[in-house]
C-alpha cells in the first residue's frame, strides 16, 4: 500500500481502534482519555505505514536528521564488551562514511530516543529490544540478535556459509565452533542447532581449555585471543556485505518499504 494512499480508516483497521482515536492520538488530545498502550500503538501503525496526514503526523515519521541510535546491552563479562565496542567502531566508520551521524544508547537509554532516525540493537535481549520499540516510534533494526517479528529486520551470519567454509578449511579434522555468550536467548538456540561443536565463552578464563584446538570463530575479540594458540578460523561477525545489508534494511525502513523477507542471513 503506497503511504500516499493510506487513510485514517487504514491507520484505525490496522491499529484495532476508531477512527476518532487515531484523530485524538495524531492531534494529542489531552482533554480524552486514551490508554498508553492503545496511543503507543496507534503511533507505532502510523509509523509503519508512513501515513502522513498533517504537520503533526509527519513530524512522526518524517523527521529525518541522518542520526542513527545504536543500542549495546551492559554486559557482566569484559569480552563481551570488548567485542561490543569493536561492533560500535566498525558502525561509526561505517556510517559515518555514508552520512550517518552514531548515538550510543545503553540501559540508561531505554526511553525515548527523539533525535535518531532509527535504532540498530545489537546483541540485544528480545525483551530489551520490544521495550526500546514500545518507548519509540522510530524504526528498529536487530542486528546480531534475533527478534523473530516480521515487522522488524533481524540481521545475522549464515550458519550454512560458515559450515561450508570450515569443513574447506579443516577437511578431515574435527573442529569446535566458538561464540561469546548472548543475552539473547533466540540467537544461542539458533545457533545451537546450527552448530553441532558450539561452544558459548562467557569469561576469559575459559579461553585456556580451548588452547591447541581447531577452532572457529566470528568474534574479533576470540579471534585475538586464540589465533596464536590453535588453528583458528575467523570469519568475522561484521562484513562489509553485512554493513551494506544493514544500511538497505535502514533506509527501507525510513522510506516506509515493505518487508518481504525480514529475517537476513549474511554470506
Amino acid at each position: 500500500m503506497a503511504a500516499n494512499n493510506i487513510t485514517i480508516k487504514d491507520v484505525a483497521r490496522e491499529a484495532g481502534v476508531s477512527i476518532a482515536t487515531v484523530s485524538y492520538v495524531i492531534n494529542n488530545r489531552t482533554d480524552v482519555k486514551i490508554k498508553d498502550e492503545t496511543r503507543k500503538k496507534v503511533l507505532q501503525v502510523i509509523n509503519l505505514l508512513g501515513y502522513t496526514p498533517n504537520q503533526a503526523a509527519k513530524a512522526l515519521v518524517s523527521n529525518r536528521k541522518s542520526l542513527l541510535g545504536v543500542y549495546l546491552p551492559d554486559m557482566n563479562d569484559p569480552l563481551c564488551n570488548a567485542q561490543g565496542l569493536a561492533t560500535l567502531k566498525e558502525l561509526v566508520n561505517y556510517f559515518h562514511k555514508n552520512r550517518f551521524e552514531i548515538l550510543l544508547l545503553n540501559d540508561q537509554d531505554l526511553c525515548k530516543c527523539d533525535q535518531a532516525d532509527a535504532i540498530i540493537c545489537y546483541n540485544t535481549e528480545r525483551s530489551t529490544f520490544f521495550q526500546l520499540g514500545d518507548n519509540n516510534f522510530i524504526p528498529l533494526i536487530a542486528l546480531d540478535c534475533m527478534v523473530n517479528d516480521p515487522l522488524f529486520y533481524q540481521l545475522n551470519s549464515d550458519p550454512s556459509v560458515i559450515l561450508k567454509e570450515a569443513e574447506e578449511f579443516f577437511g578431515d579434522e574435527s573442529y569446535t565452533v566458538v561464540m561469546l555468550a548472548s543475552p539473547n536467548e533466540e540467537k544461542a538456540t539458533f545457533f545451537t542447532s546450527a552448530f553441532p561443536s558450539l561452544r558459548f565463552i562467557s569469561s576469559y578464563d575459559e579461553l585456556t581449555s580451548l588452547y591447541g584446538q581447531n577452532l572457529v570463530v566470528m568474534d574479533s575479540v576470540l579471534n585475538d585471543l586464540l589465533q596464536d594458540h590453535g588453528k583458528v578460523m575467523y570469519h568475522p561477525s561484521i562484513t562489509r556485505a553485512k554493513l551494506d545489508s544493514l544500511k538497505e534494511c535502514i533506509l527501507a525502513t525510513l522510506q516506509r518499504t515493505a518487508i518481504d523477507q525480514h529475517n537476513i542471513l549474511i554470506p
